[in-house]
């Protein structure tokens, strides 16, 4: 007897939208993790106040570019996400308190588009919202290095300081995409902001203003 399945033609599921995005972005996400100025926060003994600050300056200006561009397109923000939570003022408030003045939010950005499709801002929140799920990893070496201080200058990184998590509700949305052009254009929008946090992140970066 014949088993008809034999004979049907293989259709290649389309993964799901967290799984696809992760393989689209891994090398990216790979260069930041090996070479960024985050990688060396995770050194607590190698972290002093001149080093942490220079970090700070490098991903105020990363998260300059990102909330340019999820504020651009926050229409795009689907039902059952939590708007976006600009970084930049969290940042400027430990920058102040490290002597700092930050510099005010430029008016455009080179090598970014701000997304014109909900995939493609959904791209962009899948890459700062799993960032913001690492930073509780960054807290626990930054208190290791600074201690108590580190209440004075690094709330950005206190879990909490982000009051919404919506990592959980971007995942279950991301579940529900299906379309290859969607994910297709999700994953683009991911890796513009994966290599855009990689520029400005990296060790070279760090200066001074």
């Amino acid at each position: 007897m014949n088993n008809n399945s034999d004979n049907m033609p293989l259709v290649k599921a389309v993964p799901s939208g967290q799984v696809f995005l992760r393989r689209a972005t891994s090398r990216l996400h790979q260069r930041i993790d090996r070479g960024s100025v985050l990688t060396v926060l995770t050194i607590p003994t190698g972290v002093t106040l001149d080093l942490y600050r220079e970090a700070m300056l490098s991903l105020q200006r990363a998260y300059e570019g990102i909330d340019w561009l999820l504020v651009q397109a926050c229409a795009w923000c689907p039902a059952g996400l939590p708007p976006y939570i600009p970084r930049v003022p969290g940042i400027n408030r430990d920058l102040n308190a490290l002597g700092v003045i930050p510099h005010e939010l430029p008016a455009r950005h080179c090598g970014l588009r701000a997304p014109d499709t909900e995939a493609a801002y959904l791209g962009v929140r899948y890459v700062v919202e799993g960032a913001q799920l690492g930073s509780r990893v960054i807290y626990g070496h930054l208190h290791e290095a600074f201690g108590g201080r580190l209440s004075e200058f690094g709330t950005f990184w206190t879990p909490g300081s982000i009051l919404q998590c919506s990592w959980p509700h971007l995942l279950k949305i991301l579940g529900r995409m299906e379309s290859r052009e969607s994910l297709a254009a999700a994953a683009r929008a991911a890796r513009m902001t994966f290599r855009h946090m990689a520029a400005n992140l990296a060790v070279s970066e760090m200066k001074s203003p």
